[in-house]
């Protein structure tokens, strides 16, 4: 199979283009000819407060008695005026309980949503007294952020995107106005992944990206085709891959760090596209089966990012890429396949195709890089919806630091995940009658999640393991502080601050 005929580079998303070229610059205070973002605390009766500590006070004076003589309150959404000759978005501050940084990305969400369109010179961003304007202008990228690169007129037009963000009454330097750019890049990268068709984002297209990212980033990148899968055992991922009109792939990223006898592996679930195989899912919504690969996008959007920022330790990212098609050549319900460790799997539903590719690359990871560290991610049940919601994401893992580990990098970047337990009662559920195992429980067991969770936990030995099960949170993600609509490139964050914190 050979690549589409798209160049993956001339489709990058408008804001992708645009913050690769924006400036950003400290800002000493407002000025005429720039457009500026100010925060807005609801009280009681319509009340509100305007939080900019470094604006004039005689200026957000002059702002009040605007929104007031306009009748307006936080209730209305975002409020827009020109006081003496100054620009100014008004946007109330959102009360949903969730996490700090979510609710200063949602800042600059609910902001991009008035300022897209306009011609803003510079646009800047105002501090509060308890605001990250890092966060803040992430939440604006992402909120003007397009999926339309796939229309046939698309050519990125940045006439309408700020030529400068400026940040006022920020402490943050050259360096981290930077790295707060490369790594919202990368975050934006995530999402075009995920929301790219999978026609076009298909294994071998994937591994290509992989690929070109990794040379741009001097990196080193191995792709293994399914011949080279096959000779390494992968008969678990080759069940599903193979029954795919394009062919599976393991794409491997190796990232330098600054200890590298140390080891960390990322490890995501790639499926392009996922109809479930022969046991083939409803039609309604199947579109969205694309997204299915988040879990990987999120791995590459993370090393594209680690590639700018050396991690303390050696880095390494593993997707598992394919397609699950209903076809000649897909498994059937009762195949016996084998991964790599030899343990063999009954098959008894192959919509449970996440865990099958996952465990030969957690065998992978484990047999040729030891980490210290591994992490896997994935849309892998439809269960953890029915236990979190869409508000936050599953951790499971075999050891209890390490649980502890991705938790505080969770907690570290805003992004919700709950610890789901293994309970020591249901090991035996993942037990097969003609196999060694088999991919799903007894309809009789339920606890879905926690029951795939402990399928690919006999795929890592001892090495210490957590799994991220965001099949709530990928995409079209409700949470506060993510994009309603579309790739939400969820994950992303607690996998890159789980690798800069093994310090």
């Amino acid at each position: 199979m050979t690549k589409t005929q798209y160049d993956w580079k001339s489709l990058l998303p408008e804001a992708y283009v645009w913050l690769s070229k924006v400036e950003m610059t400290p800002v000493s205070k407002a000025e005429k000819g720039s457009h500026h973002i100010i925060i807005a605390d609801a009280g009681e009766n319509d009340a509100f407060t305007l939080d900019a500590k470094s604006v004039d006070a005689a200026l957000l004076a002059k702002i009040t008695t605007s929104a007031k003589s306009m009748g307006w309150s936080p209730t209305a959404g975002n409020y827009q005026c020109i006081v003496d000759d100054v620009g100014f978005t008004v946007v109330p501050r959102n009360k949903s309980k969730t996490t700090t940084k979510q609710l200063d990305r949602q800042i600059g969400l609910d902001a991009a949503k008035s300022i897209k369109g306009l011609k803003v010179g510079t646009l800047v961003f105002c501090a509060g007294n308890d605001t990250e304007l890092g966060e803040v202008m992430d939440g604006y990228a992402n909120g003007v952020y397009s999926s339309q690169f796939f229309k046939g007129s698309y050519k990125p037009n940045l006439e309408n995107y700020p030529s400068k963000l400026g940040f006022l009454g920020s402490d943050l330097n050259e360096t981290s106005r930077n790295n707060i750019k490369e790594f919202t890049k990368s975050l934006l990268f995530t999402r075009f992944l995920q929301d790219s068709p999978p026609n076009f984002m298909n294994p071998v297209e994937m591994a290509s990206i992989a690929e070109d990212i990794a040379k741009e980033g001097g990196a080193v990148c191995k792709i293994l085709d399914e011949k080279e899968m096959a000779k390494l055992g992968m008969g678990s991922a080759l069940s599903v891959g193979l029954s795919g009109h394009f062919p599976p792939r393991t794409i491997i990223i190796e990232i330098e760090g600054e200890d590298n006898s140390r080891t960390a592996c990322l490890v995501g679930k790639g499926l392009t596209f996922d109809a479930g195989g022969i046991s083939i899912k409803p039609s309604a919504g199947m579109e969205e089966m694309k997204y299915d690969m988040s879990g990987g996008a999120a791995v590459l959007g993370a090393a594209k990012y680690l590639m700018t920022h050396k991690p303390p330790t050696k880095v390494v990212c593993i997707v598992g890429a394919a397609e699950n098609l209903p076809s000649s050549k897909a498994t059937r319900p009762g195949d016996i396949v084998t991964a790599m460790n030899g343990k063999t799997i009954e098959v008894h539903n192959t919509d449970a195709e996440g865990r099958l590719v996952l465990a030969d690359m957690l065998c992978y990871a484990n047999k040729n890089y030891k980490p210290e560290l591994m992490i896997n991610i994935a849309t892998l049940t439809g269960s953890v919806l029915h236990a979190l919601g869409s508000a936050g994401s599953a951790v499971i893992s075999n050891y209890q630091e390490t649980a502890e580990h991705v938790l505080k990098a969770s907690k570290d970047t805003g992004e919700p995940f709950w610890q789901l337990p293994m309970w020591p009662e249901l090991y035996k559920e993942t037990s097969g009658k003609f196999a060694d195992l088999q991919n799903i429980a007894k309809p009789n067991v339920k606890a879905g999640t926690i029951m795939a969770g402990m399928f690919l936990a006999e795929f890592v030995e001892d090495t210490k393991w957590a799994h991220l099960d965001i099949a709530g949170t990928g995409w079209n993600c409700q949470a506060t502080g993510y994009p309603s609509t579309g790739g939400s490139g969820y994950g992303m964050r607690t996998l890159v601050q789980s690798c800069l914190n093994l310090k």
